[in-house]
């Protein structure tokens, strides 16, 4: 026999840079709300939630190998990287394996560029129990 456990899902979000809620549970995060990011640039997003956290790219364009998104799977840079992308390439969906996703963006002194959009969202799996 199997039991399904649903709970209610939330989900906190803050940042150093832009995050735009759109409803208790997604919105979407970037590192400026200019058409290109500034030079020297410390972003960082934090995401908490009761169950997973789901990170969608649907913009993409840093200066290749010198500006960087680093995501982590928990609170903080000493977490375990997920990913460090560059360049002009969309990055794969990133989805934390817990209740945490800590996101940086960091620039250097040259280079300005039109940053990232990317969509953010708490997501629930059903458990099963046997």
């Amino acid at each position: 026999m199997s039991v399904s456990i649903l709970t209610a899902l939330s989900l906190a979000a803050d940042s150093s840079c832009v995050l735009q809620k759109q409803t208790s549970l997604n919105g979407v995060i970037r590192p400026s709300q200019s058409s290109k990011y500034s030079n020297d640039m410390n972003c960082q997003w934090n995401f908490s939630t009761n169950a997973f956290v789901e990170l969608s790219f649907f913009r993409f364009n840093t200066e290749t190998s010198a500006d960087f998104v680093n995501a982590y799977d928990g609170r903080s840079s000493s977490s375990p990287l997920i990913g460090r992308f560059s360049g002009s390439s969309l990055p794969p969906t990133i989805v934390s394996s817990s209740g945490r996703l800590y996101v940086n963006f960091a620039s250097d002194s040259s280079g300005n560029y039109d940053g990232f959009v990317a969509a953010y969202r708490g997501i629930m799996t059903i458990l099963g129990l046997l």
